[in-house]
């Protein structure tokens, strides 16, 4: 019989897939889509994924065997493999890279991950030594293989990790704990009415054990037909006055139990099921609309006004893809949109509804995988609808029949760091046409390049331009800082227009959103003496003030020091703080609403995993009166009672030097302005700037998108930007500037000399340093009609070319295909 030999994909940030050879016992199992064990370099072992399979022996080199395949069954699709060989050649990445961001940590094993016990033991004598050899402290993967010798065995290994009785590393690092509740038994030592009732009478001098024994013995039928019982410990104790200890006293005593019972992490509860809601005539209308053009096209964009109603169309396309019997993934750019979208999800779908996100613990996100592979081989329906941010798109769907990107305009959809950097509403639209699935992208204000793709027939566009119920379109106010501030008329950070409006409001008892898009107390402190402003020591950035920790923080790098009770350089005390973010927002307006509760939804405030649903369900609740947030708030939340935005400083939105500042400062505050008169009643929005004839805020004011977008890519097609040109960002690092000089220009004249592309730079980006990193950019500027294969082997070559000069080992290279 030939040999036989297996392309593996390891998760390294390698371009090649490598080739093993399959041992004769393993040949059955060894299919592709599955996880198998292999040796890389002398001392290492990973769990690879085996991309294919075949029997051509490669010349030249030594064949390593595979050590053992850890699957029953494939762990993903052949589309899904397909997904991501389009990823590693269109973001110009490794498809190691793709594997390790799209498989959970729980599916990747390597030697130097380490192992740790949890409650629980093996059922071979070998399972039972492993379990045993790591209970006493964690060890790695390779420590455990020396001790244990050919006695071990990669898949038990899985097979425990899968049971919850050992775990990897990276949970230990999260403190994670299998979900468990304690289930109570008989000790075997009962095993009859007589010895209870021996033990019940022994215990004369402790009646409330006594009271406990009989509570049981009628709460189980004890010695019934049934032979034993299990009870769940909060389920004994539940509307009564005895305590654990009581009860541990009885386990102690070897009269019960106790067992652990592994349960569901995800959340299972379900609200108060309802029906779908009826469309008005606008929404029916645009439905069947869009049903139409997916006759015609895979992929469909629909343009609606903020409060129009879009979440009840996507329900009900949802339900109709669910009735035939296929899986529907819905995108949110941000993790805070969830918990509302999920509860009108599970109010019409049930427990069909299932969410991905990174906030989830790992062993979560393992658990949703496994449901999302296996639906269709049995009749659960779980995880047939997933909602999810956008890790959710390498999930392994096997029979997608519906893919929505809500506010498909949002940059959080870009991936920026670590690689693949890819744009995950795109690779929606990729996945769409792989599984031979609908796509609908959906925004209020969508992105150019998804509008022009749809003004040019290459997708299909839907427009509903009404709010739902005839609400009108919030009245937008623009409110002149400068003029405010020479007549003395601020009120802190707020102008006489949005104080006003805030006021109002209050005495409505209606609700009141504020915007600013920076974090913290104060964007930096300054020495009034000397001018000194503490600088991070790793990054080329000013240090931010957090007041609630008396700290100055660097948002890149995380380096951190108390706030100086004086000049680290003159010495003077007179340090005061500059300029204001959400803290110093929430602290300042306190004082001029005293009878308001405020409450501040930001990246500090919602560390936490429930923190979000929190703030959220408070202000559902109306127990919040006015919500101090970043960009967080502008993102798709839905609050019936918020009848005032206030934007507080416009201006840094629309002086960005980015191409893309006039687009995305008009979608920031259309976005945050639709936040406002949801339901019944016109709201209002105020907008303090300093330019208040500036043309955008005209645009934003009538909100007239169609004005912008003619009026910019008129601008982006003159200076070939996108989406007439694509962009490609090569970030060129290195730890010495004068080294990173020498690889910037070597790179930068390379590509040049290609012919294929207009180059820019290199140049400093606004922060050059970061984590010690110096930073120069190149970008690249390429027409759509050149062939993206050539693109691709000129930029990997030219990059490979200068990484190999001698005195260049220690630069490293960053792509970036259509960044943000």
């Amino acid at each position: 019989m030939s040999d036989l030999f297996a392309e593996i994909i390891l998760p390294l940030p390698l371009h090649d897939t490598f080739t093993y050879r399959v041992p004769e016992q393993l040949r059955r199992q060894a299919t592709p889509g599955k996880r198998a064990i292999v040796q890389f370099g002398r001392k290492k072992f990973y769990s690879g994924l085996i991309f294919s399979v075949h029997d051509a022996a490669p010349q030249g080199f030594e064949i390593k065997d595979i050590q053992s395949v850890l699957d029953d069954e494939p762990v993903i699709h052949p589309v899904n493999i397909r997904l991501w060989q389009w990823m590693a050649e269109y973001y110009l990445c490794p498809l190691g890279d793709v594997m390790k961001a799209a498989l959970p940590s729980a599916l990747k094993l390597e030697s130097s991950s380490m192992v740790a016990a949890l409650p629980g033991s093996g059922n071979t004598p070998s399972e039972t030594e492993l379990v045993k050899l790591v209970t006493a402290k964690s060890l790695s993967l390779a420590e455990i293989q020396k001790k244990m010798g050919s006695r071990f065995s990669f898949r038990e290994l899985q097979q425990l990790i899968n049971q919850k009785i050992i775990c990897l590393e990276e949970t230990v690092f999260e403190k994670y704990k299998p979900k468990t509740r304690p289930l109570l038994q008989l000790h075997p030592s009962m095993d009859s009415p007589e010895k209870w009732q021996q033990m019940l009478d022994s215990l004369t001098r402790a009646p409330k054990q006594q009271e406990l024994m009989r509570h049981i013995a009628e709460k189980t039928a004890l010695f019934s037909a049934r032979k034993n019982f299990e009870l769940p410990k909060k389920e004994l104790l539940a509307d009564t006055t005895f305590s654990e200890a009581i009860l541990n006293q009885l386990i102690a005593k070897e009269i019960l139990t106790v067992r652990q019972e592994t349960v569901s992490r995800l959340d299972e509860s379900l609200p108060l099921q309802t029906d779908l809601n009826l469309l008005n005539n606008d929404q029916q209308q645009a439905l069947e609309k869009i049903g139409e053009l997916f006759k015609q096209k895979q992929v469909v964009l629909m343009h609606g006004v903020t409060a129009s109603g879009k979440t009840e169309i996507y329900i009900h396309l949802i339900d109709q893809v669910c009735r035939q019997g296929k899986q529907a993934l819905y995108l949110v750019p941000e993790i805070s949109l969830t918990p509302q979208i999920v509860n009108r999800l599970k109010r019409v779908f049930g427990n069909k509804v299932g969410v991905y996100h990174s906030r989830m613990n790992d062993a979560e996100r393992a658990e949703v995988w496994n449901h999302v592979l296996s639906f269709g081989k049995s009749d659960d329906p779980a995880c047939q609808i997933i909602l999810g941010a956008r890790s959710s798109v390498f999930l392994p769907f096997a029979n997608l029949g519906l893919i929505i990107a809500d506010e498909e305009h949002e940059n959080s959809y870009k991936q920026f760091d670590p690689a693949p950097r890819y744009n995950a509403r795109d690779m929606a639209v990729m996945l769409g046409y792989q599984h031979h699935a609908a796509v609908l992208l959906g925004s209020a204000t969508p992105s150019f390049e998804s509008y022009m793709n749809a003004k040019t027939g290459k997708y299909g566009l839907v427009e509903l331009l009404k709010r739902y119920s005839q609400v009108a379109l919030p009245n937008i106010r623009v409110a002149d800082l400068q003029r405010a501030y020479k007549r003395k008329e601020m009120r802190s950070v707020l102008t006489p227009e949005l104080f006003e409006e805030i006021e109002k409001a209050l005495q409505n008892q209606e609700q009141v959103i504020l915007f600013q898009n920076r974090r913290g107390y104060s964007p930096f402190v300054e020495c009034m003496n000397c001018g000194w402003i503490p600088r991070c020591v790793n990054c080329d950035v000013s240090l931010t003030y957090h007041k609630q920790q008396r700290r100055l923080n660097c948002h890149y790098c995380g380096f951190s020091f108390r706030m100086p009770e004086t000049c680290g350089q003159c010495g003077s005390p007179d340090i005061k703080t500059r300029g204001f973010g959400t803290e110093k927002i929430e602290d300042e307006i306190a004082p001029l609403f005293p009878e308001a509760r405020i409450a501040r939804m930001d990246l500090d405030s919602t560390r936490s995993r429930n923190a979000f649903d929190k703030i959220i369900h408070q202000l559902e609740a109306r127990k919040i009166d006015i919500l101090v947030g970043t960009q967080m708030v502008t993102k798709g939340l839905d609050f019936e009672h918020v009848s005032v935005v206030g934007i507080l400083n416009a201006d840094n939105l629309l002086n960005f030097p980015d191409f893309r500042a006039h687009e995305r400062a008009f979608q920031l505050m259309l976005q945050v302005s639709g936040r406002a008169g949801r339901l019944n009643k016109q709201g209002t929005v105020v907008i303090q700037t300093s330019q208040p004839e500036h043309p955008v805020l005209r645009q934003v004011i009538n909100h007239d998108y169609e004005s912008l977008f003619r009026q910019l890519m008129e601008e982006r097609k003159t200076f070939h930007y996108p989406p007439w040109y694509r962009l490609i960002k090569i970030a060129v690092k290195h730890r010495n500037p004068s080294q990173l000089e020498i690889a910037a220009t070597e790179l930068g004249n390379a590509l040049k000399k290609t012919g294929l592309f207009l180059v820019l730079g290199p140049e400093y980006p606004l922060v050059a340093r970061i984590q010690l990193w110096h930073i120069k950019e190149i970008w690249l500027k390429t027409s759509r009609d050149k062939n993206l294969a050539q693109v691709r082997q000129e930029i990997e070559t030219a990059v490979k070319n200068t990484r190999q000069l001698p005195y260049l080992s220690g630069a490293v290279f960053n792509i970036d295909v259509d960044p943000m």
